[in-house]
């Protein structure tokens, strides 16, 4: 099977919640999550997609950092959408006391897994 755009969604089968999409990537496919993170290598469409299946909710439930003011600090995701992400700090260095905020439009140069 071939998608006909450089863009699909992949949604699980028994309810339909979106899992990530898989990226047109030259030749190949790229898999991402729900908001664009990449989460794996370009190979063939199938291999995206599985990785997409696979890991495409369970990396979000991995330790996370983001950037605010230059500094990366730790926290978990609460929830991810397609344009935002809410996250939770836990890092003991973050300087407010905020239970959680929401980083729009968020991408690897802002929001990263866990080094």
């Amino acid at each position: 099977m071939s998608p006909e755009t450089d863009r699909h969604e992949i949604r699980r089968d028994d309810d339909g919640a979106l899992l990530g999409y898989v990226h047109r990537a030259g030749e190949g496919w790229e898999p991402y999550t729900v908001f664009g993170y990449p989460i794996g290598a370009a190979g063939p469409y199938e291999r995206a997609e599985q990785e997409v299946r696979r890991a495409g909710l369970d990396v979000l439930a991995g330790q996370w950092e983001f950037l605010e003011d230059g500094e990366w600090y730790r926290c978990v995701i609460l929830e991810a959408a397609a344009h935002e992400v809410r996250v939770r700090p836990v890092d003991h260095r973050y300087p407010h006391h905020r239970y959680s905020l929401t980083l729009e439009h968020p991408g690897p140069r802002t929001l990263r897994p866990a080094r």
